[in-house]
């Protein structure tokens, strides 16, 4: 199936996506990726206004995750609920000896599952309505199996058997094997079954006593069918040492050239294989007095040589280099003989934690992402296991916050002789912080999640493209297809200004102020490409207004610098969006084609949910990661190669500093059968 315009995201694996409070005319409601206050308003068929009044904060902007308050009744009056408690009373009249729970506000279905020791997918099979509607406060839920296990039929003698849980049976319970082990201070279920490579789930299932909570001292059952993550698969470790070539500095200067008149920026960036953006750190002086006429501008360094050869050389470590040619598959070129070993540092916070796993899990968004990413991480791990790759893993909880972490005294305490790759921490200010504690000068950190820019690094690998990222590749992308670029800024975007001046100067920059207007400028035989910057609704619809009875005549685009919630707003119809051909950069594709994949359906199976975006991307990350490491010469030798795997791709470049940089940006455009495809 195809991803409607009217995108709807995986909820958070341990959060259920909707939850009812019915003492009050609202509910509360968990923000998906991709969704709009305009959005949530024009598929509950309530106004902005409604959502707004009861969500003050919700003025400056909402992300996923959040959790708002929606209008209970639709404008017809009817209570959304009743279909669900129609269900619920159904199922009650089949059945009234079960065992049921009134859901209560904040609930999830994971924390319920916890209280009465069943596993989640046993309350998806008995409660088919929590699949159609999600959980709502006070719902009833069965949380027992039917009293009626099976049912005969008279007439042909055959015995009909009831759908069964698919949560492990006796028998099951049986094949896996487990050991015993002592609970040492401050463990939690958590920190287990992250050590042991197994569920809070399966840990509480070989130990119905835990439900009286985890105690120092105490021997509990772990299961072995799980490998460690200290060691995934055991194996002897060896350090492929990766060492950039670097000319002495005596042999080494800068390459310029003088510029000529009708040169830009981005001619000389195209020409010279470089960014815009690398031209501007080459020469600070362009911050000033942009490009002038005569002026000599360093393009990078040549090298120089008693030889009579002179032909310019880069200096750049070979892991450096700008990612050139097509996209391959790095699984086809993988080198099974060099053993490798791989740390995960990532933000568990164990030791805030605690035995409150449950509590936590309802209400704490950041580590319901990092178990998320975990989780994706993880199957990334069991595939490069599968190809019988030789890797070595060990997880360390970073234990971080914005301001501290645990970074620094894991990186200069533990054994990471052989390791090759750091991926995380997750904060860029513990990124930092972590690259200049790397043990030795062979270690390359990649930094899984930040898109702020970072202090510079030779040792540094960014996978979140920077905001500049996404806004270069729109205007590059309309630039090569020869449009007529207008760029419409609100006042309040200083930034969007400074970066049109500094390296689009040639690109026409007007105020919102001048909308009115803006369908007299459109010129006939080109593509009038106008880009949107502004968190202004009225903005948006008068330049859709202006310009949506005008596309018999004009060929036009409107774009904006990354997925504006302002064009989601219910007055401006998909229809004139289409029309439009509405386009935006975006590091992920946003497929629905991403959740019927191998790695979809396996994650589901694992965890009975479908994987979020940050699943698919500690999956895509850590992937890609490994892939490069078992590369003939490493992960260094790979990064000039561009990959892509399930939402992300990986082209990498780099800073004059050394920092390596992800620049692989998807341009999405909305499609005329009402789907958003890639363009470029």
């Amino acid at each position: 199936m195809r991803k409607k315009l009217v995108i709807a995201a995986t909820a958070f694996i341990f959060t259920s996506g909707l939850a009812f409070a019915q003492e009050q005319n609202y509910t509360n409601y968990r923000v998906s990726k991709g969704e709009t206050i305009s959005k949530i308003a024009r598929e509950n068929k309530i106004s902005v206004s409604e959502i707004l009044r009861l969500n003050p904060d919700a003025k400056t902007g909402i992300k996923e995750g959040d959790l708002i308050r929606v209008p209970v009744s639709s404008p017809s009056g009817k209570s959304t609920t009743t279909e669900s408690t129609a269900v619920n009373k159904a199922q009650q009249v089949v059945d009234s000896k079960r065992k049921t729970h009134r859901v209560q506000p904040k609930e999830t279905v994971f924390g319920i599952s916890r209280l009465y020791n069943v596993s989640v997918q046993d309350l998806y099979q008995w409660n088919p309505e929590l699949e159609r509607h999600g959980l709502k406060a006070e719902s009833q839920l069965f949380v027992s199996p039917s009293t009626t296990t099976t049912a005969t039929d008279q007439t042909a003698n055959v015995t009909v058997m009831l759908p069964a849980t698919k949560a492990d049976t006796p028998l099951d319970k049986a094949k896996v094997g487990y050991k015993e082990i002592e609970i040492e201070p401050r463990q939690t279920l958590y920190s287990l079954a992250v050590e042991y490579q197994t569920s809070v789930q399966k840990i509480m299932e070989l130990n119905p006593e835990l439900n009286e909570g985890l105690k120092s001292g105490q021997r509990i059952k772990v299961p072995t069918t799980g490998k460690s993550t200290s060691s995934i698969p055991a194996t002897t470790t060896v350090s492929q040492e990766v060492k950039p070539t670097t000319p002495t500095s005596s042999n080494v200067r800068d390459k310029t050239i003088t510029i000529e008149p009708k040169q830009t920026l981005f001619s000389i960036a195209k020409e010279y294989n470089l960014t815009v953006e690398d031209l501007v750190e080459m020469n600070p002086e362009l911050r000033k007095g942009g490009l002038q006429i005569g002026m000599e501008l360093k393009i990078g360094k040549e090298t120089g040589s008693s030889s009579t050869s002179n032909t310019a050389e880069t200096t750049t470590p070979k892991w450096a280099v700008e990612s050139a040619g097509s996209f391959v598959d790095l699984s086809a070129s993988v080198d099974r003989y060099t053993a490798k070993e791989l740390v995960l540092l990532l933000p568990f916070n164990t030791s805030r934690t605690g035995d409150n796993l449950n509590e936590r899990m309802k209400t704490d968004g950041f580590l319901n992402m990092t178990m998320d990413f975990y989780l994706g991480a993880k199957l990334a791990i069991d595939k490069a296991t599968r190809m019988g790759l030789p890797l070595t893993v060990k997880v360390y909880d970073s234990n971080e916050t914005k301001n501290s972490s645990d970074v620094k005294k894991i990186l200069q305490g533990e054994d990471l002789s052989q390791t090759e790759v750091v991926i995380g921490p997750f904060f860029q200010s513990n990124v930092d912080d972590a690259v200049k504690a790397l043990p030795n000068s062979n270690i390359v950190l990649v930094s899984p999640l930040s898109n702020e820019k970072a202090n510079p690094s030779s040792q540094l690998v960014q996978t979140m493209p920077y905001g500049d990222v996404l806004k270069q590749a729109l205007l590059e992308y309309l630039i090569k297809n020869d449009s007529k670029v207008t760029v419409i800024v609100d006042e309040k975007k200083t930034s969007t200004k400074r970066f049109m001046q500094r390296f689009y100067p040639n690109i026409k920059v007007i105020d919102t102020k001048e909308l009115k207007d803006i369908d007299k400028t459109l010129v006939a035989g080109k593509n009038n490409a106008f880009i949107l910057d502004s968190n202004s609704i009225e903005s948006a619809l008068l330049l859709t207004d202006k310009l949506k009875n005008r596309t018999d005549t004009f060929d036009i685009q409107v774009a904006s610098f990354d997925k504006s919630e302002v064009f989601d707003y219910s007055e401006i119809k998909i229809e004139t969006l289409v029309a439009l051909h509405y386009t935006f950069p975006s590091v992920t594709r946003d497929s629905e084609t991403s959740l019927d994949t191998t790695f979809a359906r396996e994650f589901k199976a694992q965890n009975n949910t479908l994987p979020n975006r940050f699943a698919i991307r500690g999956y895509d990350v850590t992937l890609d990661v490994i892939l490069r490491m078992f590369q003939r010469d490493g992960f260094a030798s790979s990064i000039g190669t561009k990959s892509a795997e399930i939402e992300n791709k990986f082209v990498y470049s780099k800073n004059p500093e050394g920092t390596v940089r992800n620049k692989g940006v998807y341009i999405l455009q909305y499609n005329d059968d009402l789907t958003v495809k890639v363009v470029e």
